[in-house]
């Protein structure tokens, strides 16, 4: 049995969400309208996604996120808060979407990583907060929040991230999503993407190997083996 025959579906929802994807490389690269960055409480851009976001988005953009912070929050925000500001240089952004999944406000602590429910929480607010920006059919970067420094796995925070979304769109009779992208940086995040994402959306035809999918297909065969 072929993977695209047995794994990839398509959720039920009334929304114009165009498609879903998954691509491997810097979200910074594409030409998303939304750029999602794994941030923190301050606001501080540090390495990763974020300084891959400080590069492409240019001279002061670190300055530009502290003001509009304390414009919108009086300072830092709560965890699992969104800030949206405009992209500064970038080439084809117009907004980024500073997501607070580490807590800073303390310093650093215990309690600054993230849990699974503080990435649930953070997920639910983002796909809100999108649909407030003042575009028609938006593309939006995704990348694993809480991944990496904030010490969740990927597929724990990607599953979140579809979860949340399929949950959004099911409830809106009709959504400004129209196109969103999970980026996996390497080629292990990459594959690991692709196996989640596509538990929950069909992913374009053609825009997956049909390598990276019948691996995919053979660990989820194993799994259900090792069950």
């Amino acid at each position: 049995m072929r993977l695209s025959n047995v794994v990839l579906k398509s959720p039920d929802v009334g929304s114009r969400l165009s498609s879903v994807e998954v691509v491997q490389g810097s979200l910074v690269s594409g030409r998303e309208r939304v750029l999602v960055n794994a941030s923190n409480t301050n606001g501080q851009l540090g390495s990763g996604v974020s300084g891959a976001i400080r590069r492409a988005c240019g001279e002061g953009f670190q300055e530009h996120i502290l003001a509009a912070l304390n414009a919108r929050f009086g300072g830092p925000m709560a965890p699992g808060e969104v800030l949206v500001t405009e992209a500064g240089a970038h080439l084809t952004a117009k907004w980024v979407a500073h997501v607070a999944v580490m807590d800073y406000r303390e310093g650093i602590h215990g309690g600054s990583f993230p849990d699974s429910q503080r990435i649930r929480a953070a997920c639910v607010k983002l796909w809100e907060t999108l649909e407030q920006l003042n575009e028609a059919d938006l593309s939006v970067a995704m990348v694993a929040l809480g991944a990496g420094t904030g010490g969740l796995s990927l597929r724990e925070s990607v599953d979140l991230a579809c979860s949340t979304l399929s949950e959004h769109l099911s409830a809106r009779e009709g959504s400004r999503l129209g196109r969103l992208v999970f980026y996996g940086y390497n080629l292990p995040e990459y594959i690991a993407t692709v196996d989640i994402v596509s538990r929950y959306f069909a992913l374009p035809e053609g825009s997956v190997s049909r390598e990276v999918l019948d691996f995919v297909e053979r660990c989820r065969e194993q799994e259900q083996r090792g069950r």
